[in-house]
Order: structure tokens, then sequence, then C-alpha cells
């Protein structure tokens, strides 16, 4: 599998952890989440996640009440970066990141192909003490809601 199979723009068509007997959990971003990652190529790539339910804040992005720019970063997630593809893995060399502690990092994912969709799974991480990989699948349409 080479990086060409994924170069150009998906659209998020769903997130769910998966616990550790293969049993889905729940909707990371919610049941309808927006989301668009886009592999250039350059070799660049960059990717932006919201959850589902935002609500618009109470004026500007300084203006705004702390709370609700507290809500707005905890419901999104924006990087981009280099990006490579080598057996069966994509790796993303994240510069930028809403998320700094993720600004020099690898974020590493397995890649397969299921039908019309790209489908990323994260490496197994702890989860309310549970071990768990997250599940994200693109599709090359927008995702209609």
């Amino acid at each position: 599998m080479n990086a060409d199979a994924l170069i150009g723009t998906w659209f998020l068509r769903e997130a769910y952890a998966v616990g550790p007997r293969g049993e889905r959990l729940h909707d990371v971003y919610g049941a309808r989440p927006t989301g668009v990652i886009h592999y250039g190529g350059d070799g660049r790539m960059m990717a932006l996640i919201t959850h589902e339910g935002r609500t618009q804040l109470d004026g500007d992005r300084q203006a705004a009440p702390e709370s609700q720019r507290a809500e707005a970063y905890r419901s999104s997630i924006a990087y981009a970066g280099r990006f490579d593809v080598e057996s069966g893995w994509v790796r993303h060399a994240v510069d930028m990141s809403t998320y700094p502690n993720w600004v020099g990092t690898v974020l590493r994912r397995a890649l397969s192909f299921e039908q019309d969709a790209a489908v990323l799974t994260t490496a197994p991480q702890m989860q309310d003490g549970i071990e768990t990989v997250i599940k994200l699948v693109w599709q090359r349409q927008p995702v209609e809601h």
C-alpha cells in the first residue's frame, strides 16, 4: 500500500471507541461529527474534527465568555504536518495542532480500506480504565447531516 491511495480530501463518517473484545463502546465525537482530512501529493496532511452539537459563542473568539471558549476547544481538534504510509500504517508527523502536546510527535494509525472508506485506527490507549482503540471512518464524499 502506498500514499497515492490516500491523496485527496476525505470526510469523517464516524469515529468510535472499540473495546478489548472488539465491541463498539461509544461515539467519540457524537453520533454525527464533522471532520475533514486532506493528504497532499507534497507529503503534507491536515485534519480537522468537530464534535456533534457545538453551539455558537456569544461574541468573537476573544470576547466570548471563558467557559464558551473552553467548550469550543474541548469540542474540536485540528492538526497538520508531514505524512507517510508504510506497511499498513499512516504516520502523521505533527508540526502544528490545536492540542499543543501533539506538536513534534508522530501519530501512527493503522490504515485499511473498506469499500468506499479509508479506516484509520489508533494504537491501543487507556480510556476510563479500559484499553480501547479509536476507529475513524473517512469517505471521499461530504457527509450529509
